[in-house]
Order: structure tokens, then C-alpha cells, then sequence
């Protein structure tokens, strides 16, 4: 398995994260329902939401998952970076292909690259 970056680390918890407040957007809402307008009696009287809202995420956020989103996001990476390197390629070539045909157009012989010289008759 190839490792990742902090970045992509940072980046893979972050998804994780999203993911698990999706997953538990209603116990999150009971949450907040039950904390507004209260600050220092919120601990004691929202003791079960907190509770149900921490094993919720907890549940989401367990080494497993975050195992499985890393794995999936090394597969994602590297095809996305085989797709970008095959763009880029076929950009290059059609560059080329181009250049070539615009030389021949412009009646250089052999339809020299843009940059170089043509090529003369001696």
C-alpha cells in the first residue's frame, strides 16, 4: 500500500469527517436543539444527546472506515493521475500533429515543428 502524504491524510479525515456528520445529521440536530440557549446546565442536560451524538460519530469515524477511505482514496488518485498523464499526452501529440500540419500548409518541406527551423534545398 503506498502511504500518504499529511496533506492527503488530513484530506482523507476530512472526507471521513463530512461523511460521518451526514450519516448523523439527526442526532447532531437533537444535539443542538437540546444545547441552544444553554451554557453552563448544557453538559447536564443534554447528557444523552451528547452521548448518542459521540457513539454516532465515534461509529463512523472507527480505524476500519477511515482504513477503507484511505484505501479508496490512493485507487482514486492514481487513476485520476493515470487519466491527467493520458490528457496531457494526447494534448502533446495533438500539439504536434497540429504544428506538423500547419508547416505543410505554409509550404515549409516536411512540415518543420513550430520553433525550428525549415528545412532548405541545398
Amino acid at each position: 500500500m503506498q502511504a500518504l502524504s499529511r496533506r492527503e491524510e488530513t484530506e482523507v479525515i476530512a472526507i471521513a469527517r463530512d461523511l460521518a456528520h451526514k450519516a448523523c445529521d439527526d442526532v447532531v440536530k437533537d444535539f443542538a436543539m437540546c444545547s441552544a440557549g444553554r451554557t453552563v446546565s448544557m453538559p447536564f442536560m443534554c447528557r444523552t444527546q451528547i452521548k448518542n451524538m459521540n457513539t454516532c460519530l465515534k461509529n463512523y469515524m472507527s480505524e476500519e472506515r477511515l482504513d477503507s477511505l484511505k484505501l479508496d482514496y490512493i485507487a482514486e488518485r492514481s487513476e485520476k493521475g493515470r487519466a491527467a498523464v493520458e490528457k496531457l499526452r494526447n494534448e502533446r501529440s495533438g500539439y504536434l500533429v497540429k504544428a506538423y500540419r500547419k508547416g505543410k500548409a505554409d509550404g515549409v518541406d516536411g512540415g518543420a515543428l513550430v520553433g525550428e527551423e525549415p528545412a532548405r534545398a541545398v
